[in-house]
């Protein structure tokens, strides 16, 4: 593709991406489905990769843009529904015999209603202008690039994460520490992978292939650290008789434990190779 094709195709793919979202964010509006609200808070994901894309190739232009600060608290109070529809899923697949869960599911059901109540306040309020307003600005730097631009842009963007990953690793690694971690490996798989659909090359196929297979354990762990952090909430919020439950509550969190401790084991190396691969052809 010539400069012009790269620019109508950018362009494209991020109208496409916001028409999506308002289809999806409106219906979920109506239906109240936990399922509308995880579409809509994808679409806003992909945005965001969008905005990072832009803000890379025109910082002094884009950084002003008010997109990430209207779509934020959408893109937070969506999250929230999603971890706790993931909760469920970590309570009940597979359920230990015997297990005991009703007040804590319960409690969940509550966060889950607020949320929804909060997500739908946020609809209500939520200003379509301030989001079509960047259209010219984002054409013109669309506009403005070619594929030498997008992927020398990109390899610089690539080696600062990296760098920060490597940074992060010399650090105690707990949550906090592996959890920017995966932040940042999720935004180089998404700027790589957008700029690899455009022109592909084997220097990001590469990186791609080695950046999913780390992603997935990674996503793994972090289900099952929001999950632990709901049952301590759960424990210091409710002041009731939970002897039926806090057996099957401790088993449950130890267990949780332990399966990260292992997850890390495995993820860490990975996240290894993929910081030498970098340093090494980048």
């Amino acid at each position: 593709m010539n400069r012009e094709e790269i620019g109508e195709f950018l362009y494209r793919f991020y109208r496409k991406r916001t028409s999506s979202f308002l289809a999806n964010l409106y219906k979920a509006s109506v239906t109240g489905d936990s399922r509308d609200i995880h579409r809509a808070r994808l679409d806003i994901k992909k945005i965001f990769a969008l905005y990072g894309l832009f803000e890379m190739l025109e910082p002094e232009v884009f950084k002003h843009q008010g997109g990430y600060k209207l779509l934020r608290p959408l893109y937070r109070r969506a999250g929230k529904i999603r971890e706790i529809q993931v909760d469920y899923l970590l309570l009940t697949n597979p359920e230990p015999l015997g297990a005991c869960y009703n007040s804590f599911i319960a409690w969940l059901k509550e966060e889950e209603r607020i949320s929804v109540a909060k997500f739908f306040h946020l609809v209500k309020n939520f200003k379509e202008s301030e989001l079509t307003s960047t259209n010219k600005i984002i054409h013109k730097i669309c506009s403005s690039s070619s594929i030498f631009k997008l992927r020398s842009k990109t390899l610089e963007f690539i080696k600062v994460k990296v760098a920060q990953i490597k940074y992060l690793q010399s650090e105690e690694l707990g949550d906090k520490e592996i959890h920017k971690i995966r932040q940042n490996l999720k935004l180089m798989s998404t700027i790589t992978t957008l700029v690899y659909s455009i022109r592909p090359g084997k220097q990001f196929d590469l990186i791609i292939s080695a950046i999913n297979k780390t992603e997935m354990m990674i996503g793994d762990w972090h289900d099952r650290v929001v999950l632990k952090d709901a049952i301590e909430w759960f424990l210091e919020a409710n002041t009731t008789d939970l002897k039926a439950e806090l057996i099957s509550l401790n088993h449950l969190k130890q267990s949780l434990i332990a399966d990260n401790q292992n997850l890390i084991k495995h993820f860490i190396p990975e996240v290894n190779a993929i910081v030498k691969s970098v340093l090494d052809n980048v």
